[in-house]
């Protein structure tokens, strides 16, 4: 769509959490960074696209690890007024007991061919504010659930006036993105919308498995924070004295979709719904790394504008992709040697962990038989394991495992070299998926909604190596992008068993005695995963079977 010549139309793209640059404490993990993705995606197929969320100039946390393994956690912050452009618009919500003012601010995001999205991020941090209401803008997922609320009231119903003020007059899609900023439908109410007009302009997509992390407010604390003409609005949605918040998104919305075929299954039986499914993917022009990017550039031609086109990766030249591959090898190395975590070699076979850590993803699972792993080691001349993420905050199982993976990497110094990169981050995560020879996760079935750490890893040339959860269970072919660890059901002996006898007799094996045929796995990584698991396919399965609008009948440069 040239958006210069028509009218338009917008999507407006609503999260709590957006990544698109490391210097923008915008995003704490996975959630975030793919909403940075698809924004990114929008801007390369020139879709109109508007990114909402909040401001945060304390970001997530800074993770600093201890000598004991504890996590601690720092403010993070960051020059926002630097980074982003003021607006000089503001606009008012009325709360229970005081006026809530937030300061729009902008970022552009400039495509592949030159298209431009723009992200809005509201500021509460504002003079005239209370104190309690400034902290909206102070941390990500702050611990203190007032705050929580108030900034999933700030985001929904302030994000729905910023576009307003701001002057977007069509909005044809509002894609709320997990339900914390489902109060935007509550603004949508506001402008006397009935529930049948917000759904015909509602989507929404979630991404959690477990019933556990589906949010319920409590209907006192919103009673304590919103005026009566709101509650007024909500009187029919509050349910044994609370607001579920994920039936509340589907309710009203015309389309609830999850983000792989197994999460769209566990999502349908767990709400008794009809759930649709996209498949989560990840900017191409993001997570190609530098050395690998330009090799796309010399064989691809378009490939950063039509991420489809590198089902075209087996045109690469093996050798090159190989020495790509070194080279970005080599390059993480120093980087880690530079942070002082110790000294790794380039020609040693290297296992890549990287992403939150939390008890169903078994960031320890590796260690179970340790003894198993050292002879795997020492068969194979050396192994080395780099892991890198962050636990929530306050969050003990999840700091528990760093520590114990930490205590390792200290006890061994022979031919078993364990690292831990602390303060995860997207340049962390971009150089581990780029430099690593096999991606590891082994999360237990069914929690892993998607994943896209391991899509990155795959467009990289970088294998997968993984129980058949999430996004895994359609990217796998055995042993032609990457192997699986088990099968459908969850056996942890078998899983366990699987991964070191394929480690030790399989993979390892491989990537050391027939390079030729590794370099096909790797070629296969990249030209059936990385061609698939993408935003710009991701987007356009949003655009046809969520917005419901018919590519094909459009003029579009995004087709």
């Amino acid at each position: 769509m040239d958006l210069n010549n028509s009218p338009k139309s917008y999507t407006a793209y609503f999260s709590m959490e957006i990544g698109l640059e490391d210097n923008l404490k915008t995003y704490a993990g996975g959630l975030g960074i793919l909403a940075g993705d698809i924004l990114k995606g929008a801007a390369d197929l020139n879709y109109p696209m508007i990114g909402i969320t909040l401001l945060y100039k304390n970001g997530y946390f800074k993770q600093v690890l201890s000598e004991t393994g504890e996590q601690i956690e720092q403010e993070d912050k960051w020059d926002y007024e630097k980074l982003l452009t003021n607006t000089g618009k503001k606009i008012k919500i009325q709360l229970k007991n005081e006026v809530l003012n937030l300061e729009i601010w902008e970022y552009e995001i400039r495509g592949a061919t030159g298209s431009k999205v723009k992200v809005y991020f509201l500021n509460a941090d504002l003079q005239e504010n209370s104190q309690d209401s400034r902290y909206i803008s102070y941390n990500l997922y702050t611990p203190f659930e007032n705050t929580r609320l108030k900034q999933e009231i700030a985001l929904g119903l302030g994000g729905v006036k910023a576009l307003q003020e701001l002057g977007y007059k069509d909005i044809s899609t509002y894609h709320l993105n997990e339900s914390h900023v489902a109060f935007s439908i509550l603004e949508l109410k506001m402008l006397h919308m009935n529930r049948e007009e917000i759904q015909k302009k509602v989507v929404f997509t979630t991404h959690t498995p477990g019933a556990h992390g589906h949010t319920v407010r409590s209907q006192t604390d919103i009673e304590h924070l919103l005026p009566n003409e709101y509650l007024d609005l909500l009187k029919e949605d509050f349910e044994d004295n609370s607001l579920k918040m994920t039936p509340f998104c589907m309710k009203y919305s015309h389309c609830t979709n999850a983000v792989s075929k197994i999460h769209q299954s566990v999502t349908s039986e767990l709400f008794k719904t009809n759930v649709e499914n996209v498949t989560n993917g990840i900017h191409t022009g993001t997570w190609a790394g530098g050395e690998t990017a330009m090799l796309f550039d010399q064989f691809i031609p378009k490939w950063r504008e039509d991420s489809s086109r590198l089902t075209e990766a087996f045109k690469l030249d093996s050798n090159l992709l190989w020495n790509t591959h070194t080279q970005n090898k080599i390059e993480m190395i120093e980087f880690i040697k530079n942070l002082g975590l110790g000294e790794l070699h380039p020609e040693i076979f290297t296992i890549g962990f990287g992403r939150r850590v939390d008890g169903y993803k078994r960031s320890g699972f590796l260690f179970y038989e340790l003894d198993r792993l050292k002879i795997i080691a020492e068969k194979f001349n050396g192994l080395q394991i780099i892991f890198s993420g962050k636990a929530y905050f306050n969050y003990k199982d999840g700091e528990d495992h760093i520590a114990y993976v930490l205590k390792l990497a200290k006890e061994f110094k022979g031919k078993l070299k364990i690292i831990y990169i602390p303060d995860y981050s997207i340049n962390i995560s971009q150089m581990m998926v780029q430099g690593c020879d096999i991606w590891l996760n082994n999360p237990v079935k069914p929690l892993e909604a998607s994943g896209t750490s391991g899509m990155k890893a795959a467009l990289n040339g970088v294998p997968n190596f993984s129980t058949l959860d999430g996004w895994w269970a359609e990217g796998w072919e055995e042993g032609v992008t990457g192997w699986s660890i088990g099968d459908n059901i969850n056996d942890e002996k078998k899983e366990l068993e699987e991964l070191y006898s394929k480690l030790e007799n399989i993979i390892i094996p491989l990537y050391i005695n027939n390079r030729e045929e590794w370099i096909q796995v790797m070629k296969n990584a990249i030209a059936k995963n990385g061609s698939h698991f993408n935003t710009h396919r991701v987007l356009k399965e949003y655009i046809e079977k969520s917005y419901k609008i018919n590519l094909q009948s459009q003029s579009t440069n995004y087709e």
